[in-house]
């Protein structure tokens, strides 16, 4: 005796994937970004990046102050916060160092710390050479040279 197939067990199976393609289509369009509600439509909110001019005594250091406008839609100038960034070459120096070991690779094979505060072995790559440390100065401080004579001449004047 053959058995005949009954169409009931299937017609669950497709009355759910009918669901769920009309579920997803729906979900797909009802989907907001959140980065859309939080950005200005008129383009990039106004910052201001000034870089502070080192004052007499001051180490190797080089501020930065960074202003973004907080009020709304940024067209006030009420709102305005400073936000103070200081770079700092003094880890490129030799006598810097933390817990007895160097802030950079001086040689291969040598320990040294990184800025999370783990010990590493250096490789050849690593080695920071003079070229490359007047390359990072050159980078960090573009003005560095003009700065310095400016405020030699303002405290000699």
């Amino acid at each position: 005796m053959h058995r005949r197939l009954r169409a009931a067990p299937f017609l669950p199976l497709l009355l759910l994937l009918l669901v769920m393609h009309c579920a997803s289509g729906c979900r797909a369009a009802a989907h907001r970004r959140v980065f859309d509600d939080t950005v200005p439509k008129r383009g990039r909110p106004p910052a201001a990046v000034v870089r502070e001019v080192p004052r007499r005594g001051q180490g190797a250091a080089q501020a930065y102050t960074v202003a973004t406008a907080a009020a709304a839609e940024g067209t006030s100038s009420e709102g305005w916060a400073p936000i103070r960034i200081e770079v700092s070459t003094e880890d490129l120096e030799e006598k810097t160092q933390k817990l007895g070991m160097k802030r950079y690779c001086a040689a291969d094979g040598v320990q040294c710390m990184n800025y999370l505060g783990e010990t590493i072995t250096c490789k050849a790559d690593h080695v920071l050479t003079g070229q490359k440390r007047s390359c990072i100065r050159r980078r960090l401080f573009p003005g560095r040279q003009a700065a310095r004579g400016a405020t030699s001449r303002a405290a000699s004047g």
